[in-house]
């Protein structure tokens, strides 16, 4: 999560969409009363360059800042003037693709890793749908300005940037790459697998217009 009140504008973070890679890009245009949240150790070194986490404890905040806020807690600590004036965005990503980079993010420290098949009916899967839902709805609604598509996210970023006026050219570093093999999506699903992803995350689907 970052609350930039020198660009006016709050980016709200899911999981599992180059959530981390945005972050560290707007880091580097960030003032110093901006609201940055931790990262991981590792995602800290490539943003070395740019600004660090500042500004998310409580107190001062209401509540403490965190990396995947969800849309509730974040107005409660940004205020409703600043929830209302600041353009809020957050990057989405076709679900059943989403899911296949979960399982292969989970599988890389699991001695003994499940089938997709078994990852998949899971409650993890439920959760991440139900997480990121959170992060950019309240009570089911869309409170987002701008949902960026993770399929287009060089593009649809360096719209952000052109639309906020933000100094400069977005610089996407590739956090947490380098995990999941050279796969087509479709290839790790059978038809169940497909189905239970579109049931837990019908809202996007429909929302989005995603397909498998």
């Amino acid at each position: 999560m970052i609350v930039s009140h020198e660009h006016r504008f709050i980016f709200l973070k899911t999981r599992k969409t180059a959530g981390t890679s945005v972050e560290i890009a707007l880091s580097g245009i960030c003032g110093p009363d901006d609201i940055i949240t931790p990262i991981t150790p590792a995602d800290e070194v490539l943003r070395a360059d740019r600004r660090g986490p500042q500004n998310f404890e409580s107190p001062p905040l209401v509540r403490e800042a965190t990396n995947h806020s969800p849309a509730r807690k974040a107005r409660e600590i940004v205020g409703e003037d600043v929830w209302r004036d600041y353009t809020k965005f957050t990057v989405e990503r076709n679900p059943w693709d989403q899911v296949v980079s979960s399982y292969y993010w989970a599988a890389r420290t699991m001695a003994d890793p499940p089938s997709f098949e078994v990852f998949v009916r899971r409650p993890r899967v439920a959760k991440l749908a139900e997480t990121n839902a959170r992060i950019y709805r309240i009570g089911g609604r869309l409170v987002a300005d701008r949902v960026l598509r993770f399929e287009s996210l060089s593009g649809e970023l360096a719209g952000i940037w052109g639309d906020l006026g933000l100094p400069g050219s977005p610089d996407l570093p590739h956090a947490k790459s380098g995990v999941r093999p050279a796969v087509a999506y479709q290839d790790l699903y059978d038809e169940e697998a497909r189905d239970i992803v579109a049931d837990l995350f019908s809202a996007a689907i429909t929302d989005f217009g995603y397909t498998f």
